[in-house]
């Protein structure tokens, strides 16, 4: 197992502890309390989590680049689906554990088959273990600010999404016909970054000197991540520099969420 799988696949195991101390008190009310994405209440986000898990869990134990089928996948929604909140909830916190224990326990030809196809990619194990971070650190968050405004996206999470986020870019963007650069200085840590949405598509890439741009937006790295997955409404927007003309409205209308 190499050093930055290895760290991976501990980000996973904080953001596991970090959901089973969340999860232990929440009552009936809160699980049931509508989370940050409306369309599911924090138990239903819980839910998608879990049936993650144990989705993940059928690919490690089948060792299959086709597994599992459309009908295995169908066949856990529907179980998830069926059950109460409460289930749901302690359910998931048992599908996630079985999942990073499975992770954990992997040699390298066990790793080699995490690889899979998304978007007309090859993603290697370390892109579809930080694709997992990125879903876990956001639901996560999508719990946490339904009952803290000030909840901010897992510290340990932050570079392993920011690794990943030229492939989330691929599918993160509404259609469009914008044609912006925009020099981007995250800090937490600090990047110096260069976003592009041009022939209806979004790229990000690291800065070069020299490269023109039509304009700059300072941002903490955990906001620039919640804005690119539709998570940075004004409530949620911490402190930012944007130079004269603020180019937020424009990528809050390009980053809706998914």
């Amino acid at each position: 197992m190499t050093a930055e799988t290895s760290a991976l696949i501990r980000v996973l195991r904080t953001l596991h502890d970090h959901l089973a101390e969340l999860v232990v008190d929440l009552g009936p009310e809160q699980l049931r309390t509508r989370s940050f994405a409306t369309e599911w209440t924090v138990a239903e986000v819980l839910s998608h989590l879990g049936s993650g898990a144990e989705l993940g869990m059928l690919r490690l134990k089948s060792g299959d680049d086709d597994g599992p089928t459309h009908e295995e996948i169908a066949q856990v929604w529907a179980k998830w689906d069926a059950r109460t909140p409460e289930q749901q909830a302690v359910e998931a916190v048992a599908a996630d554990e079985a999942y990073v224990a499975g992770l954990e326990s992997l040699d390298e030809s066990g790793l080699a088959e995490l690889h899979r196809e998304l978007a007309g990619l090859e993603l290697d194990a370390e892109n579809v273990l930080r694709l997992r971070i990125a879903e876990h650190a956001m639901h996560g968050w999508d719990i946490a600010v339904a009952f803290d405004d000030s909840a901010e996206v897992a510290d340990a999470a932050v570079p392993a999404l920011l690794e990943v986020l030229p492939v989330t870019l691929r599918f993160a963007a509404q259609p469009h016909d914008e044609q912006l650069k925009l020099r981007v200085d995250t800090t937490a840590p600090e990047r110096r970054l260069l976003l592009e949405l041009t022939n209806s598509e979004a790229r990000i890439r690291e800065l070069t000197d020299g490269a023109d741009v039509d304009g700059q937006l300072t941002i903490p790295a955990e906001a620039l991540l919640r804005l690119v997955y539709g998570r940075l409404d004004p409530r949620h927007t911490p402190p930012v520099s944007t130079g004269d003309d603020s180019p937020l409205d424009r990528l809050r209308a390009l980053f809706r969420g998914f």
